[in-house]
C-alpha cells in the first residue's frame, strides 16, 4: 500500500513543477512554457487521482487523515483548472490552479497523521455528497476570486491608462474573465448550498440540533448568504463586470477565514485537531 507521505511526495513534484512552468511562462511570454506547466498539472492530477483509486488514505486506522481532506480540496482545484483550460482554451487558470493546488498540498503536511473521524452515522453516501458538492463549489470558487481579482487589477490598470506591455498582453480579456467568474458562479453555489443543506440535515442526530451554533455553521451560512447574492444577481439582475468580481474576492476570503482561522483554532465540531 502507497503512504500518504510518498503519495503527497509525487503529486508535489508534478503540482510544483506545473506552477514554476505556469509561472515562468507568463512571465517570459511564452506559449511553450505555459503548455508544458498545464501539462504537468494534468500528469500530477493524473496521479493524485490514481492515488485515490488505490485507497492511499487506507494506510491510516480509522480513516481520512486531516492532511487528506486539503488533498481533496487541491484535486477539485485542479480539476477546474483542467476543466477550463480545455472548454475555454485558456491557459491562465490552470497556471493558477496549480500553486494553489501546491499550497494546499504544503497545507496538508502537518496533518497527514491526524485522523479526522467521522461519526458511525455519518459514514454514508449522504457524507460524501456533503464533502463533495461542498469541495467542488469552493475550487469553482477559488477559480472565481482568481478570474474576479485579475479581472479587478486589469480593469484599473485600464482605468489609470497604465501601459499594458509585457506579460499583461497575454492575459485573457476582460469579457473572458467575466465569463469565468460567472459560469463558476452558476455551478458553484448550486453545489455550495447542496452541500450545507446535506450537512444541516445530518447534524441534528449527530450534534443534536439542525444549527447549533457551532462556529463552522455560522461562518458557512454567512458565506452562503453573501454566495445567493452574488448568484442571484448574476441570474436575475445580469450582473456583470466590477461588482460581481469584487463579491467573488469577498466570498472566497471568507472561505479562507473559515478553513484557515475556524477549522484551525477555534472550538468546532470541524476542527482539524480535536482538543
Amino acid at each position: 500500500m502507497i503512504s500518504p507521505e510518498v503519495s503527497t511526495g509525487i503529486t508535489l513534484l508534478f503540482y510544483g513543477l506545473a506552477s514554476v512552468a505556469g509561472i515562468a511562462g507568463i512571465l517570459v511570454r511564452s506559449p511553450l512554457w505555459r503548455r508544458l506547466g498545464c501539462c504537468a498539472a494534468t500528469v500530477g492530477f493524473a496521479c493524485q487521482t490514481l492515488m485515490l483509486v488505490l485507497g492511499f488514505h487506507k494506510a491510516l486506522p480509522g480513516g481520512l487523515s486531516a492532511g487528506a481532506y486539503f488533498q481533496l480540496m487541491a484535486w477539485f482545484v485542479v480539476l477546474c483548472g483542467i476543466v477550463a483550460w480545455v472548454k475555454l482554451r485558456q491557459e491562465i487558470p490552470l497556471a493558477f490552479a496549480a500553486p494553489l493546488g501546491l499550497m494546499l498540498f504544503a497545507m496538508s503536511a502537518p496533518y497527514l497523521a491526524s485522523v479526522v473521524r467521522v461519526p458511525a452515522s455519518l459514514s454514508t453516501s449522504f457524507y460524501a455528497l456533503h464533502i463533495g458538492a461542498l469541495f467542488l463549489s469552493l475550487a469553482l470558487l477559488a477559480l472565481a476570486f482568481a478570474a474576479g481579482a485579475l479581472f479587478l487589477f486589469i480593469e484599473a490598470r485600464i482605468k489609470s491608462k497604465q501601459t499594458m506591455k509585457g506579460f499583461w498582453l497575454d492575459m485573457p480579456a476582460l469579457s473572458i474573465l467575466d465569463k469565468i467568474n460567472a459560469v463558476t458562479t452558476m455551478a458553484g453555489f448550486p453545489l455550495y448550498t447542496l452541500g450545507i443543506v446535506a450537512g444541516l440535515i445530518w447534524a441534528k442526530p449527530v450534534f443534536g440540533g439542525t444549527v447549533t451554533g457551532d462556529p463552522k455553521e455560522v461562518i458557512s451560512i454567512v458565506i452562503w448568504l453573501f454566495y445567493a447574492v452574488l448568484f442571484h444577481n448574476r441570474l436575475t439582475k445580469g450582473w456583470k463586470g466590477r461588482k460581481p468580481a469584487q463579491l467573488a474576492v469577498f466570498v472566497f476570503t471568507l472561505c479562507l477565514f473559515s478553513i484557515i482561522v475556524v477549522n484551525t483554532f477555534m472550538d468546532t465540531h470541524h476542527a482539524f485537531i480535536r482538543r
